[in-house]
């Protein structure tokens, strides 16, 4: 297999930054409980999360407008994990932090924050039934270490703070929902996003969350105006944990997988714990901190690791012979059987009898068209395959998708592309 040196870089930057916005993002989360909030607590938490996606959905929703073309592409199942995402990463699991923070009266957070424990593992459970996301083995063992390293963190001596009495055990009843409702709305995305513009992604799951809140509120009469403080701090969520939060997380969720995004996102409760000590004047003991040394060795190993990809096989198809009118002869394959793969141009290795070619796939929308496809460059094959069953290996992802605006442009991309096979 050739090596692409400049490619693979240029991958690991835009992997690198997706992982950094997810980590800005989980930070703007902890400032949100320990700084923010709090001053919320006069209000009815399902109106908290009103307020707050209605603010941020005004932002976003020109978005909305702007790839209201991409709309009518969006798959019914996708419409269904954008659903899902408002409802349970929207509605529900901010509404559950929410009141289990109200229920501990911002005191005593050990407990709530056990919500960052759980939602990894729901998040890795998830992905791999869903997704199908498969990982190097190394990768579980440095996941295991990451959540029980969180524990460290989170749990000062090692033993939560139950001084709230009765509302403790039902604040960390709200939190392992709210870890259900967060680690599946990573999950979901994930597969929202592989198709779905992250800032189209980004506006829908304001927009919906904000219709679903301003139901529950009109039902059941919680429906409040904030005061003239509270809004300030609203703006200051949407400025930070909400909308450009969420934007900031999902464009990181576009360059990795949702096993590694959920486990990114336990830079939420180190950065709690440091917050924690400049404002409430707790100091970190010995325990969270040999914990945050071995969160943060956990995190990063994770980031070197490379992805295993899942090799696909299946019969040749028609196309629409889009490849052939620009020089280049392509293998195309139902696009379903890439279900578990993020869209891209990626290297492969072609099995086609007892002979192995190299070559390039590429998965998402055609590049002058609206249409999703999966096909396969091969180097060297100039037969017609139509019915042949091939199986594809793939190596490295070279680059993500573009849209071109003419034949021309199309064609300059695809011979670089082709160069790399040497």
């Amino acid at each position: 297999m050739p090596k692409v040196p400049s490619a693979a870089k240029k991958e690991k930057t835009l992997y690198l930054l997706g992982a950094i916005s997810i980590v800005l993002a989980a930070i703007f989360w902890s400032t949100d409980g320990i700084l923010l909030r709090p001053h919320l607590y006069s209000l009815p938490p399902s109106t908290v999360v009103f307020w707050e996606h209605l603010f941020g959905f005004i932002v976003l929703s020109p978005f909305i407008w702007i790839y209201r073309q991409e709309l009518k592409l969006i798959s019914h199942r996708q419409w269904l994990a954008v659903f899902w995402i408002a409802l349970f990463g929207g509605a529900l699991g901010t509404a559950f932090i929410t009141k289990a923070f109200f229920l501990t009266n911002f005191q005593n957070l050990s407990v709530v924050l056990l919500l960052q424990k759980l939602q990894p593992i729901f998040a890795i459970v998830l992905a791999y039934f869903f997704l199908g996301e498969k990982l190097a083995k190394k990768f579980y063992g440095y996941a295991l270490l990451a959540v029980f390293s969180g524990y460290f963190v989170t749990f000062k001596n090692l033993a939560p703070n139950f001084d709230t009495g009765d509302k403790t055990m039902l604040a960390a009843g709200f939190s392992v929902l709210a870890a259900f409702a967060f680690g599946s709305s990573t999950t979901f995305g994930k597969y929202a996003i592989k198709t779905i513009n992250y800032k189209l992604l980004t506006a829908l799951r304001f927009g919906l969350t904000t219709l679903l809140m301003l139901a529950t509120v009109l039902y059941f009469k919680l429906l409040t105006l904030p005061s003239h403080s509270q809004w300030g701090i609203f703006l200051i969520i949407l400025l930070t944990s909400g909308a450009v939060g969420m934007f900031l997380y999902y464009y990181g969720l576009k360059k990795v997988a949702a096993s590694q995004a959920t486990l990114y996102e336990l830079a939420f409760p180190v950065s709690a714990i440091i917050l924690d000590y400049f404002v409430n004047h707790n100091v970190l003991s010995w325990t969270q901190l040999l914990g945050s040394a071995m969160l943060i060795f956990a995190v990063w190993r994770i980031t070197t690791l490379r992805p295993v990809y899942t090799p696909i096989s299946g019969t040749v198809i028609a196309g629409s012979q889009l490849g052939r009118s620009l020089g280049y002869r392509t293998a195309n394959l139902d696009p379903a059987l890439a279900s578990a793969l993020t869209t891209g141009v990626y290297l492969v290795n072609i099995q086609l009898g007892s002979t192995t070619y190299s070559g390039l796939l590429h998965y998402g929308f055609s590049y002058l068209t609206d249409a999703l496809v999966l096909e396969v460059l091969i180097k060297g094959l100039a037969d017609d395959i139509y019915g042949r069953q091939i199986t594809v290996s793939l190596h490295e992802k070279c680059r993500e998708n573009k849209k071109f605006s003419s034949k021309e442009e199309a064609i300059a991309a695809i011979t670089k592309d082709y160069e790399m096979l040497g």
